[in-house]
């Protein structure tokens, strides 16, 4: 493997990966607040990923795309907790319909899934770039070339996970969302606005997956299914890491990108196939994630 070649690969894995932490990160804040995870998120980024394109290939600069995907997204979200959480809201808390939010949130990423087929039909897009344009789009790192939207892509998706760390363990409606997670009874007598903290959560939830669809339009092509492998790929990584832990995610999520990054290097036929394997095999020896029990524990 020539060093340019390792470096391409590396650069794209820490890429992929940061996204895949990101998707991880909107399903550990829903779990947490409401013990449900949201299947359609995936469909979420999505939508985030074709509204950004229309944006932009309608001529909108960057700096209203952003803003407008993520009202959009989170609308939707919120519309989600409404419609497909708050109905099961008893069942959440233990009965023998607690996994209902399966079906639920499933058959909302469907509609989404419908609706964007019936807007941009079934083709695939390529979204425009976010950072560069004309002769600018590939850069020269080590003399392997890269889009400008690799380099940039984790560097963003690493700021917006500090932030996500900061806003769990530092801000007040983080500590209120911990509170809500470890008993919402207890949280309601301490006086916390149980209702807002749960629609809070489904709200940053919609705001990662809008991040993720946005950074990932322009290094992958955006078709209506594409939200699928995002959100299992989110999944495992957050499995592998630990549902009560962020860092364990950010580490598993890069983890997972790079694998899958050198995987696909070496037998580009079952590439995506053996980051699941490693996943499975991890899980099989601890089935809590490789840092579920580590100190960054938010509940």
């Amino acid at each position: 493997m020539k060093f340019t070649d390792f470096t391409q690969v590396l650069i794209s894995g820490i890429a992929m990966g940061s996204l895949y932490t990101l998707m991880g990160k909107g399903l550990l804040i829903t779990f947490l607040t409401t013990r449900a995870l949201n299947f359609g998120q995936g469909d979420f980024l999505m939508i985030g990923s074709f509204a950004a394109m229309a944006l932009l290939l309608a001529g909108y600069p960057l700096l209203a795309v952003v803003p407008l995907v993520l009202l959009l997204l989170v609308a939707l979200g919120v519309l989600l907790e409404r419609i497909a959480i708050k109905p099961l809201e008893k069942q959440l808390a233990g009965s023998g319909g607690s996994l209902a939010w399966i079906l639920t949130t499933m058959g909302f990423g469907m509609l989404l899934q419908n609706a964007a087929q019936m807007i941009w039909g079934k083709s695939r897009f390529y979204s425009p770039p976010l950072f560069s344009a004309g002769d600018k789009k590939v850069v020269q790192v080590f003399g392997a070339g890269f889009y400008m939207e690799e380099l940039i892509v984790a560097g963003i998706a690493l700021l917006v996970v500090a932030l996500f760390y900061w806003f769990l363990f530092r801000a007040r409606w983080g500590k209120e969302i911990a509170a809500v997670s470890f008993d919402k009874s207890t949280a309601a007598l301490l006086g916390i606005n149980v209702r807002r903290a749960v629609i809070g959560s489904y709200a940053i939830m919609a705001m990662l997956a809008a991040t993720c669809g946005i950074l990932a339009g322009p290094i992958t092509t955006v078709q209506a299914h594409m939200g699928l492998l995002f959100i299992l790929k989110g999944f495992a990584v957050v499995s592998i890491g630990g549902f009560v832990n962020p860092v364990g995610i950010l580490i598993a999520g890069i983890a997972f990108g790079l694998v899958e990054g050198f995987s696909n290097y070496f037998d580009s036929a079952f590439g995506d196939l053996y980051p699941f394997i490693l996943a499975l095999v991890v899980l099989i020896i601890r089935p809590s994630g490789l840092f579920g029990e580590a100190k960054a524990d938010v509940r």
